[in-house]
């Protein structure tokens, strides 16, 4: 019976996937590079770009990239070479054209394709393809996969991850988990200066991962009071967060990892393999929880996403669970620190803020429902101005699925593209007033009800097209939820330094702790 379910959940995955590509196929018109424009291309070659040798020792100790970050060493380059540059390839991996042209991000974004392509995970997809094909053979995930089986696969978990209606049933469960946050942060911060631990971003980085594991598992982990070391969770708490950051090393960096089993490849496999035992026990638990729900009777609606991914295939849900804690602790972490400097930098911001919750949430107990999250225009326009204001990482990594024209010159098809979208966010050139933390850009004016004029190509998160993030409504509504409840519970101060709060390696990190002042805010 096993064996016939599991045929069947692979059969609808494909079922999924045919109809699905059918419907965009349909809908997608390619915007190529017009005849004109490749006719009076320059060459690939006159690309500007510095010499491999000296690129190579330039990221050794001693050079000059040497500890800089992803970001930091592509904005030397960029003051150096102008907007457009080539990156070279060393060990195994191939040239990179970087961008900073809002023309070129949205060439490269129209010609991508039904099944967009981005490089940049080989450590991954080798661990996939060649160390566990047991288990990722027949799916390697959203992370890993290229093409059509790529478009396979998120032909499957679209309708499960996109649709807004599908979150609906996530407001009372994550209320509830922050308000475990709130009552962990009312434990350890100091009684007199109210100030929390350096280390607070652990506590934030345990509220994100309680908050994805709900979506991913089905289950409250506890892993913020109740559960604090709970084995299998902080397991895959830690080994998510360690793969995140050995990728950068492995894949960004240069590495001899595709000829030699270097130490760091070593600990990537360790960690990996940890990662997914931990993940296959906690799927396990609660595939047989849910089991048990029907066996007595239960009304089991498969309403949670974890209940639809097993319904279409028990893969689907392990290896989407892998991959959103993968892609999602520590940015979504690190996010939501930037979020309450923001706040605790501008006090006027917050004050207007808290206003609005005031309003929407007349107690701190009031439940967080799809009705009160719709008033709340103020709370998603400081989420967006985070956004620019501290841009994760340097943009999106793409693969040419064809010839193209960017800056006057002829990129060839196949060729590795990163577009550095996020760069252009603190320039007054898009942004004006760039520096300053507004909110107000995002909102209509009052007077004009006119919004702010944005280039849409600069402006970009979580992506664009088919291969957008697909957690970005995850990430809405874990932030919308967790930022409500705590500047509603709290004043918000942070008395120290904060003109270098965090650093790009492969995506933003902090550079600094985090010792919040936490003040009561009076019912």
């Amino acid at each position: 019976m096993a064996a016939i379910k599991a045929t069947l959940g692979v059969r609808q995955f494909a079922c999924y996937g045919a109809r699905s590509m059918h419907a965009t196929t349909a809908n997608v018109k390619l915007n190529v590079s017009d005849d004109q424009g490749a006719a009076t291309a320059r060459p690939f070659s006159e690309v500007p770009r510095p010499g491999k040798l000296k690129f190579i020792r330039s990221f050794m100790p001693g050079g000059e990239f040497h500890d800089k970050s992803f970001l930091d060493f592509t904005m030397i380059m960029r003051q150096r070479f102008g907007d457009i540059f080539i990156m070279p390839g060393s060990f195994g991996r191939k040239d990179t054209v970087v961008t900073f042209s809002p023309k070129d991000i949205e060439m490269v974004f129209r010609n991508e394709g039904i099944w967009p392509q981005r490089e940049g995970f080989d450590s991954i997809v080798y661990y996939r393809e060649h160390i566990r094909p047991d288990i990722f053979g027949e799916m390697k995930g959203l992370v890993a996969a290229q093409q059509e089986e790529w478009g396979k696969f998120r032909s499957a978990v679209n309708p499960i991850f996109m649709q807004p209606k599908g979150l609906k049933m996530y407001y009372e469960p994550l209320s509830n988990i922050n308000n475990e946050f709130i009552e962990r942060i009312k434990e350890i911060r100091d009684p007199k200066s109210l100030e929390v631990p350096a280390n607070f971003i652990e506590e934030i980085g345990r509220l994100i991962f309680e908050s994805i594991a709900l979506i991913a598992f089905d289950r409250e982990m506890g892993i913020i009071r109740k559960r604090r070391d709970n084995p299998d969770a902080l397991t895959l708490f830690r080994t998510s967060r360690e793969v995140f950051k050995l990728t950068f090393q492995l894949d960004v960096q240069p590495s001899m990892w595709k000829f030699v089993s270097t130490p760091t490849f070593r600990k990537m496999v360790r960690s990996l393999n940890e990662n997914l035992g931990a993940a296959q026990r906690l799927l396990e638990e609660s595939r047989l929880e849910l089991v048990e729900k029907r066996k007595s009777g239960e009304n089991v609606t498969n309403a949670s996403l974890f209940e639809r991914m097993i319904e279409i295939n028990p893969k689907i849900a392990l290896v989407m669970g892998l991959d959103i804690l993968f892609a999602g602790v520590d940015i979504t972490a690190t996010f939501l620190s930037a979020l309450l400097l923001c706040l605790s930098k501008n006090q006027d911001k917050q004050v207007k803020l808290r206003e609005e919750l005031l309003r929407v949430m007349p107690t701190k107990e009031t439940l967080l429902d799809e009705d009160r999250m719709k008033d709340m225009p103020y709370l998603r326009a400081v989420i967006k101005e985070t956004l620019r204001y501290y841009p994760n990482g340097i943009g999106p990594f793409r693969q040419c699925q064809t010839d193209v024209t960017l800056s006057g010159y002829n990129i060839p098809k196949g060729s590795r593209i990163i577009m550095g979208s996020n760069a252009l966010l603190k320039e007054e050139k898009y942004y004006p007033r760039a520096d300053e933390f507004l909110p107000e850009r995002w909102l209509r004016d009052s007077e004009t009800n006119k919004k702010m004029q944005i280039s849409p190509f600069s402006f970009l998160p979580f992506g664009f097209g088919p291969r957008m993030c697909i957690g970005k409504r995850t990430v809405d509504l874990e932030m919308e939820t967790s930022l409500a409840k705590i500047i509603r519970n709290f004043y918000v101060e942070f008395n120290y330094d904060a003109s270098m709060p965090y650093k790009s390696f492969f995506a933003m990190e902090p550079a600094i702790p985090f010792q919040f002042k936490f003040t009561d805010v009076k019912e």
